[in-house]
């Protein structure tokens, strides 16, 4: 195809495309310059709604014809479709158009953008460095930085007067405290979502939730992926540490499973969400855009909603809380494991279960029913009471399965009891698993721990597990993960103690708790506090999400330049 014909959808969409999202921003917030009449902007804006969707499908068509193949076409160009679909589905709907189309062009330009900057680096030498080369940051230290900055611009994007509602203003430390949370796919919040935020701060925070629980590594590496890129080898490394893969093709296939699990779980789950809001009697615009947020907020485990008291509305409504609970254990299982359940049932590569994902849904189950019969009777003449009995069933397992990873609920937390408050902290600081978008110290370290106990009290040398030996530097590092875990956790309780002696102590705990494994949930006091707790939790948040280990390396790690040294047995004694 001719270039410039290629080129001629692009034009277009940044020239008309462009002008209807400057006229649509300007009305949003009330700054529509005098010489433009409300006939005009309302004229233009409906016209907008038309030719956004149409310029788009051109895009997509001369893109089509101008690729090699329909396999080079999905690679460059999947995420024209992923955002035409859903415009199709709300064809009319301006805002939808608005948010959607900006997206794109967004898109679009730095798509534009990379491709100039990848002749440029093609045309200089190869013993040029750029200055993040010149860094030499270990891969430990790449992924702290890349969630502070995500955390950084998330905290400015919410500053905005646009991202606030009518009559609020975002504070700095709500901002950032509000960024951290969605970042880290936490939850807690000092703020409404549904109230205090407009429709473009609730869109900020659903991007943040999105790229906080794939990762961000894992998200640029999708992106070049999908741009027919060729990954660096730095970058190779980082993500071969991340996902725990060995060659480059098992990198690659594990990015795009990501890709593909992350979009048809979420589609389907915000589906199944519409249909359910729908039913409890909301409008299907507002359903969608319930449905979708709960879809996504779910599977990335975070918990933040729309709704001032979570799903305690919907207790009782097996479709909207199910399904969020089947998005938790997929986004709360892994993309290793998920992968492998494909293989299996698709009959490919594998026959069988790895130890890995053996370990991770035997614990996840067990937990799940240990939880649920704990809450289930702890709370059977409280909380419950006023329930049938398949209503308390509901909410025990509901709650048994958010209460490790995401967040939501369905009962008040303030209604149960301490022993039962006490002991959903357990639960919370033992989190998902590895690999997933969840927190907490993970399931497998904690079976390998049962494990470990077990083989030292039988007086074995070997931790087993499923007739697999487990080696001993996992061992060691599962311990370490958790008694860097339990320091991290007091030690940041003891500071929060200080700044908020007005708070009882249990209080404290599972907020400081909840805020470490990435959970969200929340007795109701995380915004009164002051300044300083606020960003105690913030901070904590930060560790929990990248991982305890991860920030001790990050901070310490060193390249060792030296040559290894052996030095004898030395016999302490222990117990």
């Amino acid at each position: 195809m001719n270039p410039l014909l290629q080129k001629i959808p692009l034009l277009a969409e940044l020239f008309l495309n462009g002008i209807f999202i400057l006229l649509y921003s300007l009305r949003s917030t009330n700054k529509i310059p005098p010489f433009f009449s409300s006939k005009f902007m309302s004229t233009a804006l409906h016209f907008g709604v038309w030719y956004v969707p149409i310029i788009l499908f051109l895009s997509i068509v001369v893109n089509f014809i101008s690729a090699k193949g329909l396999e080079g076409f999905l690679r460059k160009h999947v995420f024209s479709l992923i955002v035409f679909v859903p415009l199709l589905i709300t064809f009319g709907d301006m805002e939808f158009t608005f948010w959607l189309g900006s997206v794109h062009l967004l898109s679009s330009v730095l798509t534009l953008y990379d491709g100039e900057q990848q002749e440029k680096q093609e045309s200089f030498s190869g013993n040029q460095r750029t200055f993040l080369q010149k860094l030499e940051l270990r891969p430990a230290q790449v992924v702290l930085l890349s969630f502070m900055g995500l955390i950084s611009l998330g905290t400015f994007l919410l500053m905005l007067p646009v991202s606030a509602a009518e009559g609020f203003q975002v504070t700095f430390i709500d901002a950032l405290f509000m960024s951290t949370s969605a970042t880290c796919v936490t939850g807690l919040a000092t703020i409404s979502v549904a109230k205090n935020l407009s429709i473009f701060g609730q869109m900020v925070i659903l991007l943040l939730l999105q790229i906080g629980g794939l990762g961000i590594m894992t998200l640029s590496s999708s992106m070049t992926i999908l741009l027919g890129r060729a990954m660096g080898m730095k970058d190779r490394i980082i993500m071969q540490d991340l996902l725990d893969v060995s060659s480059l093709e098992d990198l690659y296939d594990m990015i795009i499973d990501i890709i593909k699990y992350t979009f048809f779980i979420e589609l389907w789950g915000g589906i199944l969400l519409t249909i359910g809001f729908t039913f409890e009697g909301y409008e299907m615009g507002t359903a969608i855009y319930y449905g979708f947020f709960h879809s996504i907020s779910a599977f990335c485990n975070a918990g933040l909603s729309l709704f001032d008291t979570s799903l305690e509305s919907f207790a009782t409504s097996p479709i909207i809380h199910g399904t969020i609970a089947f998005l938790i254990v997929l986004g709360g299982v892994g993309f290793i494991v998920l992968r492998e359940l494909r293989e299996i049932i698709y009959g490919k590569k594998i026959s069988r279960l790895g130890v890995h994902a053996k370990i991770v849904l035997v614990t996840t189950f067990l937990l799940i029913v240990a939880g649920a019969v704990f809450i289930f009777f702890g709370e059977f003449l409280n909380s419950l009471d006023s329930y049938t009995l398949w209503e308390k069933t509901q909410i025990a397992i509901f709650q048994s399965i958010t209460t490790r990873t995401a967040g939501f609920n369905t009962i008040s937390l303030t209604s149960l009891h301490s022993y039962t408050i006490y002991g959903l902290t357990l639960f919370m600081f033992i989190g998902g698993s590895p690999g997933s978008t969840a927190g907490g110290i993970k399931t497998s370290t904690f079976a390998i721990l049962i494990q470990s106990i077990k083989s030292t009290l039988k007086g074995k040398k070997e931790v087993t597990v499923f007739d697999r030996t487990i080696p001993a530097p996992i061992v060691v590092r599962a311990i370490v993960i958790t008694f860097i875990s339990i320091i991290t956790s007091s030690l940041f309780l003891l500071v929060l103690m200080k700044l908020e002696p007005d708070q009882s102590f249990l209080t404290l705990f599972f907020e400081t708790i909840s805020a470490f494994g990435t959970v969200g949930l929340s007795l109701g006091v995380t915004p009164f506090l002051t300044v300083g707790g606020k960003v105690i939790l913030a901070i904590l948040m930060f560790i929990g999400r990248v991982g305890p280990l991860t920030l001790v390396l990050g901070i310490g790690e060193k390249a060792s330049k030296s040559g290894k040294l052996d030095y004898p047995d030395g016999r302490v004694m222990i117990g």
